[in-house]
């Protein structure tokens, strides 16, 4: 077995300003001498792969080590998925086919491949790390009982026989993982994992030695960390992940989390605890929505760590430097894991330590990193970062030839743009016609479960005044005035006006669109306010969820048969339950066809029957939106070099109009 062992890393020195202090004491984990509290959680996320083409096994190594490069000393490295039991001619689906056939472990590239990856690492002196992963139902599992509300699917019952194999095969995992260089093992006890289902006595009704009792569902996982400290000796590092409390009914909280550290205290077989909340459903997600203040669980994490004098780690939507810092300074946790604020900005830590917080490009939790991927088959993205996952590719560099650009619209696909392409060393000019920067996105901002969206804002505007961009709010653009500016090229980010639906009785007086009640200037709403909903996004939820906390009966309609389809599962429980809590009625299938001024009548989307409802006050349209492109079209003919991006060309995701204004300003 390969056993490197080398000096740690030597954190940057701490530059006056900076908020980390108590963050950057050294730790010890297992076999592990770390010099600072801060490290990356295993994640899916980023591009490549670890046993594809030699280019993309670059992009995955290249991806990870941004983070050791900034500083990181520890990362969680990519997901390990375990082989699952399957049969002839079954076909996996969802996470369980990432574990078919061999599992990753037992790749013919994997050993080499891993082997690499942490010889890279380990030149910079850093830990790797790998998780065994293997999902539950998909379809084995200890019962038939279903873990969430939203998955159904038949699931095959274990015989004994194959839990004991899924153990070996676990233990056999871990084996070759650290015969490669690995240095810690993390098993994946929580998130709808096996091991989960097994420990939790929502999913496991068995009646054998590995169901009922508390000893009985904890031997499932025993068995597993047992056989790999046999196999796999110190000093291998050698960790568990838990979810504190499952948020599902029937599930386990708390206090039995943290009677399962304690007994694998006890044992002696275990170096660390990574804990978080939730799982993949329900109205609290390990990728927590933005509605959540930052480190929102902390405070139970701190709870959980009194059961254990092992390291704790805590993981869950910690944006800012301050609250990492705020955390480990408390007691809350030993240790402190980020994902997205490092896929937001991959110089995370090096610009902390610099004291130069205010320059750390935020993330604001619109988990479009994840919902592009699972709800439209895209590839990895970042809404506020549209260079995430292009670590191979090379740096940007200065055009050869810069030009003169005028930016028309200072949203967020005008203010990537401007900024990136100054960054490129092109002359720009931006002109808002509002008052302020952001566009729609600022107006969204102001709902209280967008809040984090200003925050993106302010760095960009930030962002521009370092570039010395010339910034004109309230500057409203006209053919004549595009065409004096001696621009040579011309870009329209001008966003999209909100889209009427076409509904008779849509411009009685009682009827207005989302922007304009945000904005307050609409007419009293009064007690009863109906939500029309053509947007298969967010808005509706948080327009809704708006309203109702200023004290609204709020009824939301959607034409289609589930809410806003484009917000994924890890999203949308918390934004259900907020609207839920606050009294909003949800109606589904349900078209409007008419406006009266005292009721709206509907048609079912699919039946076609008609029914009404009566007694609205007011009537909130959240109908999407429509390309503000006249004037694009206007000048197209009369400059040579004219361009359409973001809302202006299409409404979407931000990652949409942020990646088209990178790509735009690496054309120029």
């Amino acid at each position: 077995m390969i056993s490197v062992r080398y000096s740690p890393v030597t954190t940057t020195s701490i530059q006056p300003g900076s908020i980390l202090q108590r963050a950057l004491e050294p730790i010890t984990v297992g076999a592990m001498r770390l010099p600072h509290r801060l490290f990356v959680p295993t994640h899916g996320g980023g591009a490549g792969s670890l046993t594809a083409d030699d280019s993309r096994f670059d992009d995955l190594v290249n991806y990870w080590m941004a983070r050791v490069n900034d500083g990181f000393a520890w990362i969680g490295g990519p997901t390990g998925h375990v082989k699952h039991v399957h049969i002839p001619g079954f076909e996996p689906t969802g996470v369980g086919a990432l574990g078919k056939e061999a599992g990753i472990f037992r790749h013919p590239k994997f050993h080499e491949r891993m082997g690499v990856f942490a010889d890279r690492v380990h030149a910079k002196a850093s830990y790797l790390g790998i998780q065994l992963v293997q999902q539950g139902g998909m379809p084995s599992a200890p019962s038939s009982t279903f873990s969430g509300n939203l998955d159904h699917r038949g699931v095959h019952i274990l015989s004994h026989l194959e839990i004991e194999w899924i153990i070996s095969e676990y233990i056999e995992s871990a084996a070759i993982a650290a015969d490669a260089g690995i240095d810690s093992i993390e098993i994946h006890a929580n998130h709808d994992d096996m091991v989960e289902w097994f420990l939790s006595p929502l999913t496991n009704k068995r009646n054998d030695e590995f169901g009922g009792s508390y000893d009985n569902r904890l031997r499932f996982l025993r068995r597993i960390i047992d056989g790999i400290r046999k196999r796999v000796a110190r000093p291998i590092t050698l960790g568990l992940r838990l979810a504190m409390d499952q948020y599902m009914d029937g599930g386990y909280e708390i206090d039995e989390c943290m009677r399962f550290m304690q007994s694998f205290e006890a044992d002696g077989t275990i170096d660390f605890f990574n804990l978080d909340v939730g799982g993949n459903w329900g109205p609290v997600s390990y990728i927590q929505h933005g509605m959540y203040p930052e480190g929102h669980w902390a405070q139970m994490c701190g709870e959980a760590k009194e059961a254990t004098s092992l390291p704790v780690l805590y993981v869950g939507r910690v944006v800012h430097a301050e609250t990492a810092e705020r955390i480990i300074a408390s007691g809350q946790a030993d240790m402190v894991g980020l994902v997205r604020a490092l896929i937001a900005d991959p110089t995370w830590l090096t610009k902390n330590l610099a004291g130069d917080a205010p320059a750390v490009r935020p993330c604001i939790a619109l988990n479009d990193c994840i919902h592009r991927y699972t709800l439209e088959g895209l590839g990895f993205g970042c809404g506020t970062n549209p260079r995430a996952g292009r670590e191979s590719k090379p740096p940007i560099g200065t055009s050869d030839r810069p030009v003169s650009l005028l930016v028309v619209g200072g949203g967020p696909a005008g203010m990537e743009l401007a900024a990136t392409a100054a960054e490129r060393g092109h002359r720009v000019t931006l002109w808002e016609a509002g008052s302020t920067l952001g566009g729609r996105l600022a107006i969204a901002a102001q709902l209280r479960s967008n809040a984090p969206y200003q925050d993106w804002i302010d760095w960009s505007a930030r962002r521009l005044e370092a570039l010395d961009v010339p910034t004109y709010l309230g500057r409203r653009a006209e053919v004549r005035s595009v065409l004096n500016s001696g621009a040579d090229v011309v870009a329209f980010a001008t966003g999209c006006l909100g889209r009427r639906p076409g509904i008779p009785g849509e411009y009685l007086p009682h009827v207005a669109g989302a922007d304009a009640v945000i904005l307050g200037i609409t007419r009293p709403l009064g007690a009863r306010v109906l939500v029309i909903a053509e947007d298969d996004g967010p808005a509706p939820l948080s327009v809704s969820d708006h309203l109702a906390s200023l004290g609204h009966e709020v009824t939301l309609t959607f034409r289609t048969p589930g809410p806003s389809p484009l917000v994924g599962k890890y999203s949308i429980g918390a934004m259900l339950a907020s609207l839920d809590n606050a009294g909003v009625q949800i109606l589904q299938n349900a078209r409007a066809v008419e406006i009266h001024v005292d009721r709206v009548d509907f048609a079912h989307s699919y039946s076609g029957r008609r029914f009404a409802l009566e007694g609205i006050d007011s009537v909130v349209l959240v109908t999407g939106g429509v390309g503000n492109d006249a004037l694009y079209r206007a000048v197209l003919p009369h400059h040579p070099r004219v361009h359409l991006l973001g809302d202006a060309f299409a409404p979407r995701r931000m990652t949409f109009a942020t990646r088209q204004a990178f790509e735009l300003a690496m054309l120029l």
